[in-house]
């Protein structure tokens, strides 16, 4: 009776530290993004995504260097916004008036959803791709993936080329290897994700993005 006794009590304390373990680790990654956060213009555009973001990409041709990125930025927007309404969830409507599932998710499945793709320079001018995600079940949370990139920008007399290449990658505040992200991928069908965006070029082997005006 004693040896169960003090069995059921092991088995009590273990219980204990994971659960404490684990709320410990969904408030350390906690962080919370809202409909605000998204860029407005974009999500309130009445006309077709893809037209408006090539026209950005013929806006930077007269920019300035300083306005480039900020164009830039409205572009990254426009395709993110264009490739999950297209090859992801049609319904995808976060400013919309409809309030279901459908349109406030871009995926929402039964243990996890993700509710926000969004870009924005950060003041060194890199761009920031944030992945807002969470769960309702068990426990709640709700926290971020952000990647950084750098930006090369090449003007010539006929076209503009962009590139973006990953640099970090955290959750939350948390820095995370690259090693983690190279194994994630090895699980994934990484033609598949590539040929979901609608214009440009991503390579998952190199961790970059790629558009040109002549695409």
């Amino acid at each position: 009776m004693k040896m169960l006794k003090r069995l059921l009590i092991f088995i009590l304390v273990i219980v204990i530290v994971i659960v404490g373990g684990l709320f410990f680790f969904v408030k350390s990654i906690a962080v919370e993004v809202t409909d605000s956060d998204l860029p407005q213009d974009v999500y309130t555009e009445n006309g077709d995504l893809l037209v408006v973001a090539q026209n950005d990409l013929l806006e930077l041709f007269l920019a300035d260097e300083a306005d480039r990125y900020t164009i830039f930025e409205e572009f990254l927007n426009l395709v993110i916004l264009d490739s999950i309404q297209t090859n992801i969830n049609t319904a995808y409507d976060p400013l919309g008036t409809l309030d279901t599932n459908e349109a406030n998710y871009i995926v929402y499945e039964t243990n996890y959803y993700i509710d926000y793709v969004y870009a924005e320079l950060n003041d060194t001018n890199q761009m920031v791709v944030c992945v807002s995600f969470g769960s309702d079940r068990i426990l709640t949370m709700h926290s971020a993936i952000y990647l950084t990139f750098d930006i090369d920008i090449q003007i010539e007399p006929l076209n503009v080329s962009v590139v973006l290449t990953l640099v970090e990658y955290r959750i939350a505040d948390q820095n995370l290897s690259f090693k983690i992200l190279d194994y994630i991928f090895t699980k994934l069908d990484k033609a598949s994700i590539e040929d979901s965006i609608t214009y440009g070029v991503l390579d998952l082997d190199l961790y970059t993005f790629t558009v040109s005006m002549l695409d």
